[in-house]
């Protein structure tokens, strides 16, 4: 049996509810002539063999060529399965036949790559190429085997995270020159992939190698114009997302121009719950039912990186793999090679395989939950269906389109977002700042100026200034420049902003093996210490941390026990109470409250988990294992701040319900609107104080949607720009969903009324803090606060404050408890208050006396 048909009788046996159906139509072909350059000669030849004729090929593809043969740069945006790689591989095997340019292809996923690298040297070997003509690169590749592969192959395949780690280290190394002279193709695949983090870091990136390749071309006299060709899904305003992740201008071949066929598809709304264990529970459910059919392959879709692990370890099937990232090189490479075997019936992945896989056997595809963007969701529906019709089920509850304001086709036929890049973030900034002057450095540039020749944001001149070595700079970027220490290519990696990474290791002793990696913000939420910890479907115990700075490492060996564990997570968000924390002065106020876009510091900390219904604390676990120990994160970042002084929105119990709520719904609002990743934004209803009078106090009455990035992207901006228009789809959706609305229409009118209310106002609730005379402003002993310890946070609780003499200076530090050898020192400008359980005083160094600043106000808040 067909897993077609197996998946298809499951429909129709009444065990699932479908909620909606839709039929799509397929397409015939539409061609274009070639140009001619590609018609004749051996091109021509080699197109006859191939498919039979050389005369003509898709609308597209043909427009595409005929744009590239002029000097242009081309993105071409048509759907999936389109035939867009195909376009720059005819333009690069032609410089091969008739030039002596080379090309180097970038993809944003190694399974990408790995996917490609096999179609490219079948390619090169039937036009009588030999093998070394193409090469890739990517950390799996020996270092030897890197410098030789830029010498002697003509097309070079590469990940943006190798190019940032190696390549741009070395760039004025004669082999690196040398290639960079010679380049006549630059590509870019998947553009739509860089957005947000990753592709702001990316648009660096490039404009950091674009001035590379500029200056090796001028010292080696070449003359050889670059042409940049993207490719990509399709998107909002293309030629636009081009520039800005470059710098240049481009022209599109876009969706209206599309020839090419395609099969029909049946789409499904499935009702079932979305997330959690019911949701991964019936996911597991379903693959179980179409386990046992012998022909083609499925692929299932789930946001969770361990929701992978857990839903193919309960199907249990040899022949059904979980995929996502955090594996090692040859992990990935075994499962791609069975997928492209056939071996494999199904694959359950996260968004690492959403993205450009050639597999054509996919007939059935699922997805757990509403796909976070309509681009998401074309991407992963065009994995199915290549070769023969297929079928894609998103399952999700009843009403998870209507409480949106839409349906599920509504969503499907609606226009795709734009790839959001936010060049502005001053950290990202920073650590490519960083990066350029060593680059600036080796290529003979004045490292005191920006390097000309590209379109570079305005903001980012003065973050290159703070950047430089030796000057005083803000305290906000000392830990991203701790981060990047003297290696910045290698410790900033693309895919974070200004956080820690953590190479998984298997075994406590001796030299353990690596078999993964993970960033800080999932490591508290994934490998925290005491979890179990899933890998290839394999369960391990998190043993400890390792947070020196030459081993920042996690440590896991084989579970005894597979109970399984949930983190018991904390989270607190300080709001800043000046005027000069308001961004870009967005702040409204009345007689009830207040909205603004404000700067605000975000703490994250693992307690301990959960295994059932029994808690263990860590604060409870460390006197008998010393490894168990708190775990957290803490950043600087933008977001927006709702404070409703209202009765039915202030206070405990149903009023907390109340501001979950609306700031649930604000959220998933925005995430579906902005097509914004889950895990870049989140919210508080709770744990949520205003800076005043040096003490963080706690509000009942307000709600933030922030940024959860180092240094915010101001993702959360449009809340604030369009709030009535949020407002208004929030209230259609109520129309729609009725009882199963993400907020009831009563809620959304006390909104409205509520905004209405406010006008421009300032943001002032106490003044910062200015010690009298022969006074200082100190923490009060007992204050919960943080120390950074290898580029880690620890939680430390300060004793007493202490002048020492330094020389002709005093310093001011803090005696605290030190859980491993008894009581330390810190210096007061190297603590961190974290979290909301500290306070600052006014203390006299000569008489010891403290003083509450609030004493000495009206106390009123």
């Amino acid at each position: 049996m067909r897993v077609k048909d197996a998946f298809d009788a499951l429909c129709e046996g009444g065990k699932l509810t479908i909620v909606e159906r839709i039929e799509t139509k397929g397409r015939i072909e539409v061609t274009r002539p070639l140009p001619a350059a590609y018609s004749s000669g051996l091109m021509g030849d080699w197109l006859k063999a191939k498919f039979g004729q050389s005369d003509t090929a898709w609308n597209h593809q043909s427009l595409a060529l005929e744009k590239i043969d002029s000097g242009a740069n081309v993105v071409v945006a048509t759907g999936t399965a389109s035939g867009k790689s195909l376009i720059f591989q005819l333009a690069i095997m032609r410089e091969l036949l008739e030039g002596d340019g080379v090309a180097l292809v970038v993809y944003p996923l190694k399974a990408l790559l790995s996917d490609q690298l096999s179609r490219w040297r079948e390619l090169v070997s039937e036009l009588g190429f030999p093998a070394n003509t193409v090469a890739e690169l990517h950390g799996d590749v020996r270092m030897d085997e890197r410098q030789e592969a830029l010498r002697t192959a003509r097309i070079v395949v590469v990940t943006p995270d190798l190019l940032q780690a190696w390549f741009m280290r070395q760039v004025s190394a004669p082999v690196f020159k040398e290639f960079l002279a010679k380049l006549k193709y630059l590509v870019v695949d998947e553009a739509h992939v860089y957005e947000s983090v990753f592709g702001s870091n990316v648009a660096y990136l490039f404009r950091r190698f674009l001035i590379a390749r500029r200056r090796a071309a001028k010292d080696r006299r070449s003359e050889r114009p670059l042409q940049i060709v993207g490719a990509t899904a399709t998107i909002f305003c293309p030629v636009d997302h081009m520039n800005c992740l470059t710098g240049w201008d481009f022209e599109a071949v876009g969706e209206e121009d599309d020839g090419s066929p395609s099969y029909p598809r049946t789409l499904l709304h499935i009702d079932g719950p979305d997330m959690g264990g019911a949701g991964e529970g019936m996911l597991a459910e379903m693959v179980r039912e179409i386990a046992d059919a012998d022909q083609d392959t499925f692929i299932a879709f789930h946001n969770s990186r361990q929701g992978v692990e857990r839903v193919t370890r309960t199907v249990d099937k040899a022949d059904i793999l979980p995929y996502r990232s955090g594996y090692e090189g040859q992990d990935r490479l075994r499962i791609e090679t069975q997928l492209r075997k056939g071996l494999l019936r199904g694959i359950v992945t996260t968004s690492a395989l959403e993205v450009g896989i050639d597999i054509s056997g996919f007939t059935v595809g699922m997805n757990l939950g509403v796909p976070q963007s309509k681009k998401a969701f074309r991407q992963r529906l065009g994995r199915v269906g290549r070769a023969s019709e297929g079928v894609f089920a998103v399952i999700a509850p009843r009403h998870a389109f209507t409480q949106l304001g839409s349906s599920f086709k509504e969503y499907y036929e609606g226009s795709v977002e734009p790839s959001y890049l936010y060049l502005d973030n001053r950290f990202i900034q920073f650590a490519h700042a960083r990066c350029l002057m060593d680059e600036s450095e080796q290529l003979g540039f004045n490292d005191a100026q920006i390097p000309p020749g590209i379109q570079w944001p305005k903001s980012f001149e003065k973050v290159y200034e703070a950047a430089r070595p030796g000057i005083r700079r803000p305290k906000e970027f000392e830990l991203i420049a701790q981060l990047g220490a003297d290696s910045p290519h290698f410790n900033y990696p693309l895919r974070q902003v200004g956080e820690a990474n953590y190479k998984l290791k298997e075994g406590s002793r001796g030299d353990p093996e690596q078999i993964g990696d993970i960033a800080l913000n999932q490591a508290i939420r994934e490998a925290y210490p005491g979890a179990l910890y899933l890998h290839l479907k394999r369960p391990m115990k998190v043993r400890e941390w390792k947070s020196s700075s030459y081993d920042r490492s996690i440590r896991l060996q084989d579970a005894k026990s597979q109970a399984m564990t949930r983190p018991i997570l904390h989270k607190s968000v300080n709001v800043g109470a000046g005027s000069d924390e308001v961004v870009s002065g967005r702040i409204m106020t009345g007689p009830s409250g207040l909205f603004a876009e404000v700067s605000l510091q975000v703490n994250e900390a693992v307690l301990g988990f959960q295994i059932g219904g029994k808690a263990f604390l860590y604060k409870e676990l460390r006197s008998q294992d010393p490894t168990m120990t708190k775990k957290q994160r803490e950043f600087g970042t933008t977001g927006i701040v709702l404070r409703i002084q209202e009765p039915w929105f202030a206070g405990s119990g149903q009023q907390a319900l109340v501001r979950r709520m609306v700031a649930d719904a604000l959220k998933q609002m925005l995430l579906r609107e902005k097509s914004i990743a889950p895990t870049d934004v989140d919210n508080a209803h709770s744990h949520i104080a205003f800076y005043q009078y040096g003490v963080p106090q706690r509000a009942t009455d307000t709600i933030v949607v922030y940024d959860s990035i180092y240094g915010g992207l101001r993702l959360t901006e449009p809340l604030f720009e369009e709030f009535p228009d949020y407002l208004d789809r929030l209230e259609r959706a109520a129309d729609m969903a009725g009882g199963d609305a993400l907020v009831p229409k009563e809620i959304v009118q006390k909104l409205k009324d509520w905004h209405a209310g406010l006008t421009d106002g300032t943001l002032s609730l106490g003044e910062q803090l200015t010690a009298p005379d022969g006074e200082l402003v100190v923490f009060e002993p007992g204050s919960l606060v943080s120390v950074r310890i290898g580029g880690t946070l620890v939680e430390r609780e300060l004793l007493e404050p202490r002048l020492f003499d330094f020389g002709d200076t005093k310093m001011l530090m803090y005696r605290y408890k030190n859980r491993e050898d008894g009581d330390s020192w810190v210096p007061h400008d190297q603590v961190e208050a974290t979290g909301q359980d500290w306070k600052q005083v006014f203390w006299n160094p000569k008489t010891g006396d403290y003083i509450d600043p609030e004493s000495l106000n009206d106390g009123a808040f």
